[in-house]
């Protein structure tokens, strides 16, 4: 830990999450590099016992409620929504995602979302000496770096424009012929 630059929400990632991850081998076991990839890994569903793991998915599945619930009042009484259950209830956590989840600016969202997230993981990790969950915080935090620093408003224009693309009928019919 103590080689590792500091890093804060906004900052240029000082370091890609592959070097990072390059750098914990030799200095984490088998089982915590294990439990780092599934951290980082969106599409893991792989059971983990990581202490850490568990408890930060159970707070992205508590985002993932509160935002749903709040998305599906706002479109009407009709809308169902059914939430995923988790271990344990994080009062803050969930005031910081609802808060986020007001805010009508859709940058600003995603910014206190983020704010949340390392909220959440400077709170998994604790205080005190480096150990391997302040290694899960910044691994985390890193890939929150990486994820802005790719964002540019060039790149949101292409996102939008595929959205677009991929929801026209005569787009799709014109690149199936190419």
């Amino acid at each position: 830990m103590a080689s590792l630059p500091m890093i804060e929400l906004g900052d240029v990632p000082p370091l890609s999450m592959e070097e990072f991850r390059h750098r914990c081998i030799g200095v984490l076991d088998a089982a915590e590099l294990s439990a780092l990839d599934a951290l980082l890994d969106d599409d893991c569903t792989d059971e983990c016992d990581d202490e850490f793991v568990v408890a930060y998915r159970a707070h992205e599945i508590q985002m993932k409620n509160v935002s749903g619930r709040l998305r599906a009042s706002a479109w009407g009484p009709e809308v169902r929504f059914t939430e995923k259950s988790f271990p344990g209830y994080d009062v803050a956590f969930a005031k910081m995602i609802q808060d986020a989840f007001a805010k009508s600016n859709p940058m600003e969202k995603e910014q206190d979302i983020d704010r949340a997230r390392f909220w959440l993981v400077d709170s998994l990790a604790g205080v005190g000496e480096g150990t391997v969950k302040h290694v899960y915080a910044y691994a985390i935090k890193l890939k929150i770096c990486e994820r802005w620093a790719r964002l540019s408003e060039s790149a949101g224009d292409a996102a939008v424009l595929n959205v677009i693309n991929a929801n026209d009928p005569a787009y799709a019919a014109q690149a199936s012929q190419e």
